[in-house]
């Protein structure tokens, strides 16, 4: 072959190499809803969790995580965080890797409050905000962000060839909702997607309730592929368990991989398992079998993995100060005055005394940001250890804590009266506050009432059943 022809060549492979990289398509799991997608120019790391436990000790992940750091980091251009919680948004990790990856930027949804933005900005990581629903062009790829009921957010990323829609932990199980979506992605070549639930679902003697929970959940996952019509769905964003003495009994009806594969393929895809270490690759042929068996190992263990104790008891007195600073943080961020108007409005039942038993303490309060904080007499709404109420009086996210890592008892109609009267701090979380200026975020109020009516409604059908039984 003559020089010429040599060179020909060689830039003819070359241009094959490069076309087929920029072809590429690679899913790595890393854990739980940790995954690094490595899609055109782009190898975005989303939602890093790697260690340690999650939502006040009442998390941790199924397996560990089988890769270092630098394996974790290498190669990766962009990270991207969902939302605040504390699965998907791990300020250690941003620390940890301050010091030698502080160059790749950070995707965040834009917020009102910025808190999350600050803060890795603070550690010296440059964050770019993504705009709702609006396509933006990022490292030679183009994404999506959509912000998902009250702080949750998708990512849709695509190239010239392939697609991936990332819906971690968005409910999104709505038809008319879902099609939307899909009229912004286009073909998606892989879905990711939450498989099984991921909060309190009723107290020990309602396993009834976590019975709806899970089939749900898989009713969920074929609505996503009905309407949005992946080739390949990927479901992860729930190998952790319920890992407190408090809780454990919430881990007897989750979902398993070999569910979500069963019902991803009664819906028309192709289900992609994956062991947490294991790629996904578009251009070859993937077997589940492996992942399949390993997970059937995993929770086939289940009951004897460690639990972690409730934590030292709070002394009375220490709560009830506690209770002083969460109250005057309340009445700093919301109007005092319409907080009392409200609770004078039968209709709504909102912001009266919650009765909360403190299982340690031997104890029974009442608490209400309106009529303060005693000890009290009278049939309970709730029960808890004193250190998950003394987590939520100093946490403006402990509510919403306390509802996932379900390390408490209610009955249905005390879970409303509590959710009513002690969610403040959450709504505060996402940037809103009990004001006249509320009005002006009326579908936010309404999506959180819709959401409490449906878990009593779940609560009160479980219950039914179990009394049938």
């Amino acid at each position: 072959m003559l020089p010429a022809q040599l060179a020909w060549h060689r830039d003819l492979i070359y241009r094959d190499d490069l076309e087929r990289a920029q072809r590429m398509l690679q899913v790595t799991l890393i854990n739980h809803a940790c995954v690094k997608i490595a899609i055109g120019d782009a190898v975005i790391l989303c939602d890093p969790w790697l260690s340690g436990p999650a939502f006040n000790n009442g998390w941790d992940l199924l397996i560990k995580t089988p890769m270092d750091l630098d394996a974790v980091m290498a190669g990766v251009t962009h990270i991207w965080v969902s939302h605040e919680h504390p699965d998907h948004f791990v300020p250690k990790f941003f620390i940890d890797i301050s010091a030698a990856w502080k160059s790749i930027p950070v995707l965040f949804q834009q917020t009102r409050d910025r808190r999350v933005k600050s803060f890795i900005g603070s550690r010296g990581f440059d964050v770019t905000e993504l705009p709702d629903r609006r396509e933006v062009t990022i490292g030679g790829v183009r994404v999506i962000c959509g912000v998902s009921e009250f702080y949750d957010s998708w990512l849709h990323v695509r190239d010239g060839t392939h697609s991936v829609l990332n819906l971690n932990d968005c409910a999104e199980g709505d038809e008319a909702e879902l099609r939307e979506i899909a009229a912004l992605t286009g073909p998606i070549d892989m879905l990711l997607t939450q498989f099984s639930y991921a909060a309190w679902k009723g107290g020990r003697a309602n396993a009834q309730f976590r019975e709806l929970a899970a089939r749900r959940k898989l009713e969920t996952i074929a609505a996503q592929v009905h309407a949005l019509k992946p080739r390949h769905v990927l479901p992860f964003a729930s190998f952790v368990y319920f890992s407190n003495e408090e809780n454990s009994y919430l881990n007897d009806h989750i979902n398993r991989p070999a569910d979500a594969a069963t019902a991803i393929a009664e819906a028309g895809s192709q289900p992609a398992i994956l062991f947490p270490g294991e790629t996904w690759d578009a251009e070859k042929p993937h077997d589940n079998a492996p992942a399949l068996a390993g997970f059937d190992t995993v929770y086939g263990a289940l009951d004897s993995l460690p639990l972690r104790p409730p934590g030292e008891s709070v002394p009375l007195q220490r709560l009830e100060q506690e209770f002083a600073k969460y109250r005057e943080r309340a009445f700093q961020q919301n109007s005092q005055a319409l907080i009392k108007l409200l609770r004078r409005l039968p209709v709504l039942g909102a912001f009266h005394p919650v009765i909360i038993r403190l299982t340690d303490l031997g104890t029974t309060v009442s608490v209400s940001i309106v009529d303060g904080f005693a000890v009290a007499t009278g049939t309970e709404d709730v029960a808890m250890h004193s250190s998950s109420l003394s987590f939520l009086f100093n946490n403006p996210f402990g509510f919403d804590t306390l509802t996932v890592n379900g390390r408490f008892e209610a009955t249905p109609e005390g879970f409303g009266k509590m959710t009513k009267s002690l969610a403040i701090g959450s709504l505060n979380a996402m940037g809103l506050a009990v004001s006249p200026r509320l009005v002006m975020n009326l579908k936010v109020v309404l999506m959180l009432l819709r959401r409490l009516a449906s878990v009593i409604r779940n609560m009160t059908q479980g219950n039914r059943a179990a009394q049938r039984a």
